[in-house]
């Protein structure tokens, strides 16, 4: 089950929330990484990056590099590659990958596109009701 929770301190106008194409799948992109820790995630799948691409040494046979090795060299190199070089092909495939396997973006963008296109229905409950129950 999916759902969304919109929390706030303050009285929110549901009707301006709507007329602002909330559900558009035109900024998803950008609305993805600036709500999540995509630098981090991209960071931990630079490291399978860097050891396929041999940008990272990973030992000779029977004396494998410990991970802790691998993880450091890696971050190091994507430090470098986000603060001098962020159009190197290497550290974007890192974002792709991330946005393409971990947080399945075309599928995400596919169901945005899919409820842009129905009709939206907004009703002031009480209290909760049955498809509030997955959520709560």
């Amino acid at each position: 089950d999916y759902g969304f929770e919109l929390l706030s301190d303050q009285q929110i106008d549901m009707q301006q929330v709507f007329d602002n194409d909330l559900f558009s799948a035109e900024y998803l992109m950008d609305d993805l990484q600036k709500s999540l820790n995509a630098t981090e995630m991209a960071r931990r799948k630079f490291r399978d990056i860097a050891v396929i691409a041999g940008m990272v040494f990973t030992g000779f046979p029977n004396k494998m590099i410990k991970t802790k090795h691998l993880q450091s060299n890696s971050q190091l190199l994507f430090s470098v590659f986000r603060d001098y070089e962020p159009d190197n092909l290497l550290f974007q495939q890192a974002f792709r990958e991330t946005f393409e396997h971990q947080l399945e973006e075309g599928r995400l963008r596919l169901a945005m596109e899919r409820i842009s296109e129905q009709k939206l229905v907004w009703k002031q409950c009480e209290k909760p009701t049955p498809f509030a129950f997955p959520i709560i």
